[in-house]
């Protein structure tokens, strides 16, 4: 068995900038620098995490066969792009370069066969891997839930993206991150129902007045159209849910954090799900590069408007309906949940 390492084309998710630093200023070429730079280099971390979770290897069935299979270590859907660099006397029913999705656990790819008997057999291959599955159909009239306590007001401020402020880069499509005002202490909901898919509960933020920080604790949650919800800014070790762990809406998942930024305490949301584009400069020339997430421009449910788009800078009041809780659960689910609920 064979093992190759894992080449990714996958950039970081881009981050969110506060609304409290939202005042003009120039941007220097020194500063575009460092975050190109910065960019690399979490890149680079990015890739060497991604190498102890996902594994394309290939074994030797009795048939003579050579059997791909993925290790998916993770608790995500991924996309798995294999290429070859030499395919010698060898036939695969599978269109290649294959481009598969492989579930949590261990699955089977593809098989390549002898194509003349008596004759050798050659290949080198590599793989790269991209959370998610390529360019799922999303629920784009999907109502969440406002992730704080039902009957809670708070204010929304949509939240800049980093990259095009500070370089210039292209913005993913559709960009759309909201901050959603709480009070210190606060518990945050989940929008919408769920399989939590990583969490960072320590952060140790050493300084104040933060308007960002990419080590910032964050819950992520990949939805039933394959799109992912990732809610920021929690206090350290105040986490409810692990990965693997299938939550819903409505279900209590974190104290808000925020006391050392300079909006104050926050809940940070999004919605994003994987499609590969290029990244463009300023002047909209192609860098290169490439971004695989867009972004959901998200409907939630409120208390006195129904479903409607949030209008920045502006406060609206959470409400849970037992519909919007339950739509996505199975009958036998949501009559489970409605007994449990039913003295709530």
């Amino acid at each position: 068995m064979r093992i190759l390492l894992l080449t990714c084309l996958c950039l970081s998710l881009l981050a969110n900038y506060s609304h409290a630093q939202r005042r003009t200023h120039r941007i220097s070429d020194i500063q575009r620098e460092e975050w190109t730079a910065e960019q690399d280099r979490r890149e680079l971390h990015r890739l060497a995490l991604e190498l102890k979770k996902i594994a394309v290897h290939w074994q030797k069935n009795t048939r003579g066969e050579y059997e791909f299979i993925c290790d998916n270590r993770t608790f995500s859907d991924y996309t798995i792009e294999v290429n070859f660099s030499e395919f010698t006397n060898l036939q695969s029913e599978f269109p290649l370069p294959a481009l598969i999705e492989a579930a949590p656990g261990t699955h089977p790819l593809f098989v390549l066969k002898k194509a003349t008997g008596g004759m050798p057999v050659h290949f080198q291959y590599h793989y790269r891997s991209f959370k998610g599955r390529p360019s799922p159909k999303i629920d784009t009239g999907f109502a969440y839930l406002l992730p704080v306590a039902p009957g809670a007001e708070t204010r929304i401020y949509e939240l800049y993206n980093v990259g095009n402020h500070i370089s210039g880069d292209s913005k993913p499509k559709d960009w759309y991150a909201l901050s959603l005002h709480t009070e210190a202490g606060d518990t945050v909901y989940a929008a919408r129902r769920g399989r939590v898919t990583a969490v960072r509960d320590h952060a140790d933020l050493q300084d104040s007045n933060y308007a960002y920080s990419s080590a910032e604790n964050f819950v992520e949650i990949e939805h039933n159209d394959y799109s992912f919800g990732k809610y920021e800014v929690f206090r350290d070790n105040s986490i409810f849910v692990h990965p693997g762990e299938i939550v819903e809406a409505g279900q209590p998942i974190g104290i808000s954090g925020g006391d050392k930024y300079a909006g104050g305490p926050q809940v940070r949301f999004c919605v994003f799900y994987q499609q590969r584009q290029d990244v463009l400069d300023k002047d909209g020339n192609n860098t290169g590069r490439t971004q695989n997430w867009a972004y959901v421009p998200i409907y939630f449910w409120t208390k006195d408007q129904g479903k409607v788009r949030l209008t920045n800078k502006t406060s609206y009041t959470s409400e849970y309906p037992e519909e919007v809780i339950t739509k996505e659960m199975t009958k036998k689910e949501a009559k489970r949940w409605k007994e449990t609920h039913k003295n709530a």
